[in-house]
């Protein structure tokens, strides 16, 4: 053999060699007293943290060596583009694998509880989910793009047990990647029996948790759109970690549980309580008093006071919001946002713009635009979309506001001919 084939079948064997020895390096094999566990967290004050969180663990003896691993995939890097990119929809959420005690001690030192189910697999199952976990926790497969509806770490544990559970030999890795729902639907032996007392959309079935937050309920309602009013179809309710508790409590497969019921292993001692007193429905209420005080009590001297400039700039820079939420992110959840029939980017003109210009096309929009507030409130109820109750006040004071613009006339008819007419703009 000569020399040169000779050192590339060597060189050959020893990649191979090697190959197979980091592969069996990194391979474990369960035992028969290997225990898997999904772990539900309880809500915390902060709102990444409001809806709970949910964990797989894992106990086994592997190697001579006891392990408790906790599989979590509710992991993500802070760093300085961090609010860029949660707001583009572009935030990354990693798979980490850690000690229990290191995973309980955030949960200790916050107050919050942790419930544990265990799933009732057989010993083939419990095999295949550690290997889908392990391959999952590859370097190339542990990052995946966060969405919050479809794509998290409740939803992520999910699916993995579906796959574990599926009988197939072969799955995807569920990486970078989101899962493909049909393709999950198709494989899934599970029945998840549990059902809901009634039908709710996903801003419905989030509600309770942001009742202690209104503001951030109001920021959420503003944010987004009509997706949020999907109705929530079986098995969807699992993207929340209570939900994802209590399908597991009902769920069966093969004749048999899916897993046991739950028992606290950490009592919570964090409650969640309003968070303020002031509400955005009391401070918008305030503001449209306040609003309307200034326009009556300046009536005589400008047709366009301060508080209007203010509300056209703020809604104007929320009609903006909305805007690149809709059309410059990835977000899914914030396309086809109603909250722009109040919240018009057009605002800002009228925020800085002098009221002695506007006239013709800029007049007819101001006409548009008091038509379209009125709509709104006449079909509120109706509306595809579930607008926050603190918007009626904001469109309360919009509507005041264009009515001096459009109308001053009607406004300002307590005074007689002469007072009207030395109303400057």
């Amino acid at each position: 053999m000569p020399t040169t084939i000779k050192s590339f079948f060597v060189s050959t064997l020893l990649l191979m060699f090697l190959t197979l020895n980091s592969l069996s390096s990194t391979a474990y094999i369960s035992s028969e007293s290997a225990r898997f566990t999904l772990l539900t967290c309880t809500p915390g004050p902060d709102l990444y943290s409001l809806f709970g969180h949910s964990a797989i663990r894992y106990q086994d003896t592997i190697r001579g060596k006891m392990v408790d691993w906790v599989y979590n995939y509710g992991t993500f890097i802070f760093d300085e583009d961090f609010y860029v990119k949660f707001a583009r929809g572009k935030l990354d959420y990693v798979l980490s694998k850690q000690d229990f005690p290191f995973f309980q001690e955030e949960y200790i030192y916050s107050g919050r509880g942790i419930f544990e189910q265990e799933l009732l697999f057989t010993s083939k199952e419990k095999q295949k989910l550690l290997d889908l976990l392990e391959e999952n926790y590859l370097p190339q497969n542990r990052t995946y793009r966060y969405d919050f509806f479809y794509d998290n770490c409740s939803t992520r544990i999910r699916d993995i047990i579906i796959h574990a559970t599926s009988g197939l030999e072969s799955t995807s890795s569920m990486g970078f990647t989101h899962p493909d729902p049909d393709e999950i639907k198709r494989i899934s032996r599970i029945d998840f029996s549990f059902v809901y007392p009634q039908s709710n959309t996903f801003r419905q079935t989030i509600q309770s948790y942001l009742d202690y937050q209104p503001w951030s309920d109001f920021g959420i309602d503003l944010a987004l759109g009509f997706p949020c009013d999907k109705e929530v179809g079986k098995g969807e309710y699992m993207f929340l970690p209570d939900s994802l508790m209590k399908d597991f409590n009902y769920a069966h497969y093969d004749g048999r549980a899916l897993a046991a019921q739950a028992i606290e292993i950490l009592p919570q001692e964090f409650e969640l309580t309003m968070d303020t007193i002031l509400t955005p429905m009391l401070a918008m209420a305030l503001f449209f008093i306040l609003h309307l005080v200034v326009g009556i009590l300046c009536r005589r001297k400008k047709r366009i006071q301060i508080s209007d400039r203010f509300l056209f700039f703020i809604t104007g820079l929320l009609g903006v919001f909305v805007v690149f939420l809709w059309f410059f992110t990835d977000h899914t959840a914030t396309k086809w946002n109603f909250n722009l029939l109040w919240a018009n980017p057009l605002n800002l003109y009228m925020a800085f713009g002098p009221a002695r210009t506007w006239s013709g096309w800029k007049m007819k929009w101001m006409k548009i635009y008091f038509f379209i507030l009125l709509s709104t409130l006449g079909f509120w109820f109706v509306l595809p979309q579930r607008l926050n109750m603190a918007v009626i006040p904001i469109i309360f004071a919009l509507l005041f506001s264009v009515l001096k613009i459009i109308r001053p006339r009607f406004l300002f008819r307590v005074n007689d001919d002469k007072s009207v007419a030395q109303v400057s703009v």
